[in-house]
């Protein structure tokens, strides 16, 4: 899902707490050759889009939304009943004016009022260029996949690959830096070119995702959209921390400590039972949106490496057994090993593992050995694909 955030210039925003005229936001314009079709706003969250209000586009193509926000916020516009949307963000006193046409809708619109919203515009133009070059390079790939100098081509490809997305990513961090105050830097730090491939990571971007929140956590405490970037880093720092006083025994080198314990039908499944693979142990749990969001990496690497001696087992640090495989059917994880002792924070493997925040995992050897941890987001298909070579 797209995640969003935005802020007008801190002096505008004081002034109209004490302008009651100014009091409330507008979206208004133009949908060309849309007349009678329902249009409908909502909020953007990480994983949702919430409804806030629907409107009938008039005859000549006008509409127009205006309501209250407390905080700036991620919204969409959409036409009803469809997946494509324009990104903006609005906040009490926005006053946007949006005009589109029914064709190309979400890609060639422009935006008047909000400085935030016309950033997130650049910044999905930018991505769509990119998107583009990257399929033009897959195109020239697939063409020469037979070529006696394949192997030279498929360099010179990597080569070009590596440029366009250092050239996002200084687009997107010009964007952040050029505008510390505005939540549309929410957007650019999340933006991905594909499933698993973000423009940032926190491994190599960590100061820059920090500075980001601490920037709009000062001025906008309240945004889902902030309080969203500040809890993943809380949690990713505490996960930090724990790293550093973790037990020996699960340090990269060491042998996996078993864990036996019952899957959802009730039967306990050894750790030790699925040696001869290559094994992901994951902690995870289904009240863990970090967690869930590394769902669709895991579903994908397993499906690629699964004929070749890779497997999951997944404990969950969840308490009731109904929210544990809800969410195992709900992410299609099912196709590998769970197990939980629905202890919570009192899961005992967890502590075994020096586990105190959560997505956490290891990677096994064949023996049992940890080669590898904390494999989140693209680390784990790169890891695999060292082992494996594809």
């Amino acid at each position: 899902m797209k995640k969003l955030f935005f802020l007008t210039a801190v002096a505008l925003f004081a002034a109209s707490c004490n302008n009651s005229a100014q009091s409330g936001y507008s979206v208004k314009g133009k949908i060309n050759n849309a007349a009678g079709k329902e249009l409908l706003l909502s909020v953007l969250g990480a994983r949702s889009m919430d409804p806030v209000d629907t409107v009938k586009i008039g005859e000549d193509g006008t509409y127009e939304f205006s309501g209250t926000a407390k905080t700036p916020e991620f919204y969409a516009v959409s036409f009803l009943n469809t997946q494509e949307f324009i990104s903006l963000v609005i906040d009490s006193v926005s006053k946007i004016e949006l005009n589109s046409d029914t064709a190309d809708f979400s890609t060639k619109y422009t935006v008047k009022g909000s400085k935030d919203s016309e950033l997130l515009q650049k910044l999905n133009v930018r991505l769509e260029l990119t998107l583009k070059r990257i399929d033009s390079l897959g195109q020239i790939y697939r063409e020469n996949m037979s070529a006696p100098n394949f192997d030279s081509i498929e360099t010179q490809l990597n080569s070009k690959y590596e440029q366009i997305i250092a050239d996002q990513k200084g687009f997107n961090k010009k964007i952040i830096e050029d505008n510390p105050n505005s939540i549309s830097g929410l957007m650019a730090l999340s933006q991905s070119v594909g499933r698993g491939a973000p423009v940032f990571s926190l491994v190599d971007d960590e100061q820059l995702f920090l500075k980001t929140d601490e920037n709009l956590t000062k001025l906008y405490p309240k945004s889902n959209a902030v309080k969203s970037l500040h809890d993943y880093l809380v949690q990713y720092k505490a996960q930090k921390e724990a790293e550093k006083n973790a037990p020996a025994s699960v340090e990269v080198g060491a042998g996996a400590p078993e864990i036996d314990l019952p899957s959802p039908d009730g039967k306990n499944i050894a750790l030790k039972s699925l040696r001869g693979n290559y094994v992901l142990l994951d902690f995870w749990a289904a009240w863990c949106r970090p967690c869930r969001g590394e769902s669709p990496t895991l579903v994908s690497n397993y499906a690629k490496y699964k004929g070749k001696g890779f497997t999951i087992y997944q404990v969950s640090l969840d308490q009731t057994k109904d929210a544990w495989t809800k969410a195992i059917a709900d992410d299609k994880l099912g196709a590998w090993n769970h197990v939980s002792d629905l202890k919570y924070w009192e899961c005992e493997p967890a502590k075994r593992y020096g586990v105190s925040s959560i997505p956490a995992n290891f990677l096994l050897d064949p023996s049992g050995k940890i080669v590898a941890r904390d494999l989140r987001g693209p680390a784990l298909g790169q890891k695999l694909k060292e082992i494996y070579g594809f």
